[in-house]
């Protein structure tokens, strides 16, 4: 049996002496967002989720910037905290963006080869086993591709910059590999009816149109199983351009964690699985109450993802919380080993 690690990275946006280094190093506004650092006080909950739901995690690491919740255990033997000067090159610190973070997470020490990536807004939703993530010690995926990009969510208030990113991911990919021989080797992985025939059909499309490079993959905002040997791969063959990836903030022309996907995919590493029916995002706002009750309570979603939304304002925020604690509260009442 491998060992499988999780590793959660997480900023508590109210922290003034946080504050206060982030406030040396001038950012856009929309860099600056307060959507991108803000808090929503449910961390405990991911932790009750991962004992009660995949219990049998190796190992947890908790990424953080010289900050730690006072309520995590730290005698857990499963546990560790990760400071971002623990793994993260200097040349790249201080960070306040999450791809430097993710586009190095396989320096963290003692990292195991099998791992999964949460940010601090996915959880598990429902009991899991390993197999969830791997299985034949390769990570649990589909390449979704699209022949026709989609539409980008909330220009008007986030900019372009996840679609601008997802594009260098998939062309820096396109450099390396070529989508025929790729597909060649692992047709079921490609072209297999598991995809759905959405998927499916588009991917037919493309290799009757015979097109060597890669098109635009659809990434659900969840978790995500990598080995640490395809980032060091990827890091080999692209160091520059992941380099110059990790910056102070986000910036459009760069490489996030998909393109580690994308590079996994295109190496045929990955156990052919949809899990697209049992994955969902809710974005945080007010009239999706109802919609994050209904599917946090549903045993058939294993995971969901609360993102917090740029049309949910300081009010709305404010006012929503609570609501979003009791939801938790009422799906993990007790206490568990990782909290003292």
């Amino acid at each position: 049996m491998i060992n499988i690690d999780f590793v959660i990275f997480w900023v508590d946006g109210s922290d003034i002496e946080w504050q206060k280094k982030k406030a040396l190093y001038k950012g856009t506004p929309f860099q600056n967002a307060d959507v991108r650092y803000r808090d929503w006080d449910i961390l405990k909950y991911w932790f009750r989720a991962v004992e009660e739901y995949a219990p049998w995690v190796n190992h947890v690491y908790f990424v953080a910037d010289n900050q730690k919740p006072e309520w995590l255990n730290w005698d857990n033997p499963k546990l560790s905290y990760v400071d971002h000067k623990d793994f993260i090159p200097n040349e790249f610190l201080p960070t306040f963006q999450a791809n430097t973070i993710e586009n190095n997470l396989h320096r963290i020490p003692g990292l195991s080869e099998h791992f999964v990536v949460f940010n601090d807004d996915m959880f598990i939703n429902a009991p899991i086993v390993p197999e969830y993530y791997f299985k034949n010690s390769l990570p649990c995926d589909a390449p979704f591709e699209h022949v026709f990009t989609p539409r980008c969510y909330f220009p008007e208030i986030d900019g372009w910059g996840i679609n601008i990113m997802e594009f260098c991911d998939t062309q820096v990919v396109n450099a390396h590999f070529n989508r025929r021989e790729v597909t060649k080797a692992n047709p079921k992985g490609w072209y297999g009816s598991y995809l759905g025939w959405k998927y499916r059909l588009q991917a037919y499309l493309i290799r009757l149109f015979r097109r060597t490079e890669f098109q635009h993959f659809y990434t659900p905002h969840n978790e995500k199983a990598f080995l640490k040997s395809i980032y060091e791969e990827a890091w080999s063959k692209e160091g520059d351009m992941l380099a110059k990836s990790c910056t102070k903030f986000r910036e459009e022309v760069s490489l996030n964690n998909y393109f580690f996907r994308y590079w996994q995919l295109a190496s045929n590493k990955f156990y052919s699985v949809n899990y697209i029916t049992t994955r969902k995002v809710i974005q945080l706002e007010q009239n999706n109450v109802r919609l994050l009750e209904k599917e946090m309570f549903n045993i058939n979603i294993k995971s969901l993802c609360l993102n917090d939304s740029s049309r949910c304002d300081y009010n709305s925020y404010q006012a929503l919380k609570s609501q979003v604690i009791q939801l938790f509260e009422r799906k993990f009442p007790q206490k568990c080993s990782f909290e003292v």
